[in-house]
């Protein structure tokens, strides 16, 4: 299903718009680019820091408080280059995450990092962990026409607490 901009204002304009453009984005990508574990980010970059705003697996990402961001290749790419982050191998993964052996153990050994980027910055991510070899150029440019979609939920987002805001249904 290709990311519709007119579906995604129609939600925009209803109650509860963060939470429903979020939910369109995750079934059009679960569609489009296949089905793994999925979590979203939100930054707060001036205070230099991240929380977890959404996880379709709690008990191993929790969603929560705020951590502190650390200057890597993904923070290069992502956060100051404005551009997603993709990798195909595990070996990638434990390159900038010190969390790879959890994904490892998970049965992953790719993932996709997809910006929201507003204002020259970016807001939050949506956090994307998929098989060996999963993100190929293809997944990643159908993951990519989805980012109108992530940029709206997570601005909508941002118009509440970023404290507490979260895309978990209240």
């Amino acid at each position: 299903m290709p990311c519709d901009t007119a579906e995604i204002f129609r939600l925009a304009a209803e109650p509860d718009a963060a939470r429903r453009v979020f939910a369109y984005l995750l079934d059009g990508l679960n569609e489009d680019v296949g089905k793994g574990l999925t979590t979203a980010s939100i930054y707060d970059l001036p205070r230099m820091r991240s929380r977890r705003v959404f996880s379709e697996d709690v008990e191993a990402y929790e969603p929560g408080g705020f951590k502190p961001l650390e200057r890597n290749r993904y923070f290069e790419t992502v956060i100051a280059g404005n551009r997603h982050f993709s990798t195909t191998s595990i070996d990638e993964i434990a390159e900038v995450f010190f969390d790879w052996e959890k994904i490892r153990d998970l049965g992953f050994e790719s993932n996709m990092n997809l910006p929201a980027v507003a204002g020259g910055r970016v807001i939050g991510t949506v956090n994307m962990l998929g098989p060996k070899g999963h993100f190929t150029p293809e997944t990643v440019a159908r993951a990519l026409a989805w980012q109108p979609a992530v940029t709206m939920a997570f601005l909508l987002l941002h118009l509440e607490d970023i404290e507490t805001a979260t895309f978990h249904p209240a």
